[in-house]
C-alpha cells in the first residue's frame, strides 16, 4: 500500500538586503528616481541618469544596522562630498549646499568615518577592495582591545 503525505507548506523568508537608498531627481522625494540596495559604489552617476541631478534622498537600515552614503562632487569619488548616517530623509539637498551635485557616491554597510572616505577618494577606483581592507584594520584593533 502506498501512502500519500500531504505536501508541507514551507516558510519562505526573505533577507532585508542592507543598506536601502532611494535617490530623487526633484524636491521631496519627486520626479525621477532610483533605488539601491546594498553596499555598492557608482564611479560616475550618468551610467544611472542622475549625474548633477540628486536633489532629494532617503536612507534606511534595517533595525540596529550602520550604514553610511556619501555623495561626492566629482567622478571617482573625487571632490567635495556629503555624508549621510541611517535613517537619514533629506527632502532637499539645496539646504546642504549640494542639490544637483553629486557625480559618484558609495552605499557601505559600514559607518564610515571622515578618514575611511578620505581612503576611498585616494583610491578613485577599487571600492571593493578599500572596503576590504577597511574591514580587515577594524577587525584588528578589535582583537588588540581584547587582549
Amino acid at each position: 500500500m502506498l501512502i500519500r503525505k500531504k505536501p508541507v507548506a514551507k516558510r519562505v523568508g526573505t533577507k532585508a538586503v542592507n543598506p536601502f537608498l532611494e535617490l530623487f531627481a526633484g524636491t521631496n522625494f519627486t520626479g525621477t528616481s532610483r533605488r539601491l540596495r546594498g553596499s555598492l559604489g557608482i564611479r560616475n552617476l550618468t551610467s544611472v541618469g542622475l549625474n548633477n541631478t540628486i536633489e532629494s534622498l532617503r536612507f534606511t537600515t534595517a533595525a540596529g544596522l550602520t550604514g553610511t552614503v556619501v555623495l561626492f562632487e566629482g567622478t571617482g569619488y573625487s571632490g567635495d562630498f556629503v555624508k549621510f548616517n541611517p535613517t537619514a530623509s533629506i527632502p532637499d539637498l539645496s539646504v546642504l549646499n549640494f542639490d544637483n551635485q553629486a557625480s559618484s557616491l558609495v552605499v557601505s554597510s559600514l559607518a564610515l568615518s571622515d578618514a575611511e572616505i578620505a581612503t576611498i577618494q585616494e583610491s578613485g577606483t577599487d571600492l571593493a577592495e578599500v572596503l576590504r581592507k577597511i574591514r580587515a584594520a577594524r577587525a584588528r584593533r578589535g582583537g588588540r582591545r581584547g587582549r
